[in-house]
């Protein structure tokens, strides 16, 4: 696993929205946008266990992930393999709300968005990364 500097976790530690790719079996990607979390320097998503993106990594574990400043000036792209990690129970989603919405809200959209049952936790361990332009 490649490791992260301080100035790209830094970069990660800021609720920006990414947008993830996956291969599917035909070999067509599939991009989506998604919120984050970093996990010293690994990333984990919140997927429906049944979704495009957890059949593809199911079928073909790698996954890049790019993550661009608000200006759209700066970037930086993850490349890696992902796997399906268990399931993301209550507070470890209240945590990735929360690091989107504010703390104070997370309840209110909880309550607003139920989940039939809980999502899965898609785990990328970098092998490569590229940063432009994203300060440090």
């Amino acid at each position: 696993m490649t490791t992260l500097t301080d100035p790209q976790r830094a970069f990660l530690d800021r609720p920006l929205n990414a947008i993830v790719a996956t291969l599917g079996p035909e070999g067509m990607p599939s991009q989506s946008v998604v919120w984050y979390v970093r996990d010293g320097d690994a990333l984990w998503i919140s997927v429906r266990p049944d979704s495009v993106k957890a059949r593809h990594v199911a079928h073909d574990p790698r996954l890049s992930l790019l993550v661009i400043t608000p200006d759209g000036g700066g970037y930086l792209r993850i490349d890696g393999e992902a796997k399906l990690a268990g399931e993301v129970d209550l507070a470890a989603r209240r945590v990735l709300i929360g690091r989107y919405i504010g703390v104070e809200k997370v309840e209110d959209w909880l309550a607003s968005h139920p989940l039939p049952s809980p999502n899965a936790r898609l785990l990328l361990r970098p092998t490569r990364v590229a940063a432009h332009n994203i300060g440090g």
